[in-house]
């Protein structure tokens, strides 16, 4: 996706990185602005942990965008962890809570100014060994750069599987709770030295944080204060409304039990995320099968298989049958395929999988000279040390830089940068879904008896900004039940959200049983003589299609002021 130079910057009197994107990128006809705004939005961010941007530009010789940023002296925590691991041990718990803090710092400014990184991971914390340490968050901003518009459908190349947030891996954009989630993961991996899920495909790794309990952290570390547990249990919650609110809650936890230790005593700890049965909290199950207040009101009608359906009554306006589920599972095949792809896209290779072993980084380094000049002029020769805001390559060969390709660094001093023509991705990832031998031979359908409100203008109109509730009443007209936990969910790029969350069913759907799911959305800030559209599909726990998606229509007005 990018390569870092360290080069001298003449103007600010210092050395500097320089993040090159590669140029096929640009291939997206939208690329352009949404560099220029990211990249803008970037910029403002100014906090100790969070990489400073100095500048960013289009080269017209090489057709690339590039960043200049802060040079970071140090190592990311990916190959501080990996050190430790070769001799088995782990960071200290004041250590970790410490990075955590940090990290956290950084993401509750950055949320606070509207930016969700998307991708935090260890690739992306930089230890600033001139700073005693200093945790600094790299790639804000990254993620949502590289996501073009031929990428939105599948809700792909935002995140890393292994650190991914549940709703992430089923193509929702996800929020800042699903920052902390990755935070929580993080967390885990450094307290016990080891990821909380394994597994051997892309597709199982997601599947195991959306339906896998949360480990428990003392299981694995007997010597953690059961608090450490509670922290992540609510960090890594499958809900987001289960999670902390916001990054600063967490630091509030953090610093209390940070304050505990020091003191070494009996004296309670009281933690946000405590529950009310502190003694139960290690053994907190936070799937979504456990009643919640975030789960949604779904009302199962007195119709059982053994029964005799009513009829289905077809409504005033067009409803979507369920028919077809063959070709939209193909099409959730490639949705799946296209996430995993922009899996290694965004991270390649900062750990799409390191619970497999998957080392290698995004970000190939390359150091110069150290003698300074009027434009920064980097030397070709790889180097294996951590110079740069961005992991190191351990896998992925390092280009040959060729002369010819100079960087008009504007308004400033231009920076000359010597470096490789462009790489043309050749990503190829394939893998099977995985089904077990009654799923195949089941058929997932459904019949929508009614909406409430109906779409369009037979729903009537509604003031922006406002909560919406629709009631939607389905009937399981396949021949296998769904299981707990199947849901519904917005299909990214198929219209407006309305800023809805997935509806997780939390109870077995028999065949011919038909429920009532209620779902709340949240109405546009500006009304239009159209409906607002979207599309939105009913899954099995497994992610398998239940039927074609349906589409739900508001007509959405602006009330004025009475004047």
């Amino acid at each position: 996706m990018a390569e870092v130079y360290r080069a001298y910057h003449a103007t600010l009197d210092r050395f500097v990185a320089i993040k090159i994107l590669h140029n096929f990128l640009a291939d997206d006809a939208e690329f352009a602005s949404r560099f220029t705004r990211e990249a803008q939005n970037i910029a403002r961010l100014k906090h100790a942990h969070i990489v400073q941007v100095y500048d960013f530009d289009y080269d017209t010789e090489s057709e690339s965008y590039y960043m200049v940023m802060e040079l970071i002296t140090g190592e990311t925590l990916k190959d501080r962890l990996f050190q430790m691991e070769k001799t088995g041990e782990t960071p200290s718990l004041e250590e970790t809570l410490r990075i955590i803090r940090e990290a956290a710092s950084a993401l509750a400014y950055a949320h606070r100014n509207g930016m969700i990184h998307r991708d935090v991971k260890p690739a992306n914390l930089m230890l600033d060994t001139n700073e005693n340490d200093r945790v600094v968050l790299t790639d804000f901003g990254i993620a949502k750069i590289v996501t073009g518009s031929q990428f939105t459908v599948t809700g792909g190349l935002v995140g890393t599987p292994a650190y991914m947030a549940p709703e992430q891996g089923v193509g929702e954009t996800g929020d800042e709770r699903s920052d902390l989630y990755s935070l929580g993961v993080i967390l885990y991996q450094m307290v016990t030295g080891e990821l909380p899920y394994d597994a051997e495909t892309p597709l199982a790794l997601i599947l195991k944080h959306l339906n896998e309990p949360i480990p428990s952290a003392c299981e694995k570390n007997p010597n953690l204060p059961p608090e450490v547990d509670v922290i992540i249990q609510k960090l890594m919650a499958k809900e987001p409304d289960n999670r902390y609110k916001d990054a600063s809650e967490l630091i509030t936890d953090i610093r209390t039990l940070e304050t505990a230790l020091l003191r070494n005593d009996d004296t309670p700890i009281h933690l946000i995320a405590a529950p009310s049965n502190f003694e139960q909290a290690v053994a907190l199950d936070d799937t979504p099968e456990v009643d919640s207040p975030t789960v949604p009101f779904i009302k199962k009608q007195a119709i059982k298989q053994s029964e005799t359906p009513p009829p289905y009554i077809q409504p005033a306006q067009t409803q979507t049958s369920g028919r077809g589920g063959g070709i939209w599972l193909a099409l959730v095949i490639i949705l799946l395929g296209g996430m995993l792809v922009g899996g290694y896209i965004i991270g390649a290779n900062s750990g799409v999988f390191p619970a497999i072993g998957f080392l290698a980084s995004n970000t190939p380094t390359i150091t110069p000279s150290d003698t300074p000049t009027q434009t920064p002029t980097p030397t070709d020769t790889p180097t294996s040390t951590p110079t740069t805001a961005t992991d190191m390559p351990t896998r992925t060969p390092s280009p040959t830089p060729t002369d010819g390709a100079t960087l008009t660094n504007t308004p400033t001093q231009t920076p000359v940068i010597t470096l490789t023509p462009s790489l043309t991705p050749n990503v190829t990832l394939t893998f099977a879904a995985e089904r077990t031998a009654t799923t195949e031979a089941c058929i997932f359908d459904y019949d929508i008896i009614d909406q409430e409100p109906p779409n369009g203008e037979e729903g009537g109109f509604f003031p922006v900004n406002s909560t919406y509730i629709r009631r939607i009443t389905v009937q399981n007209t396949g021949t296998c039940p769904w299981e707990v936990n199947s849901s519904l969910a917005f299909i990214p790029g198929s219209g407006e959200s309305f800023r809805s969350n997935r509806v997780v069913i939390p109870e077995v759907v028999e065949v011919g049983d038909v429920i009532e799911i209620e779902l709340e959305l949240t109405l546009p800030s500006t009304g239009s003589v159209t409906p607002y559209t979207g599309l939105w599909q009913f899954r099995t726990r497994g992610q398998l299609p239940i039927g074609d998606p349906f589409e739900i229509s508001i007509l959405v007005f602006f009330p004025g002021d009475g004047s």
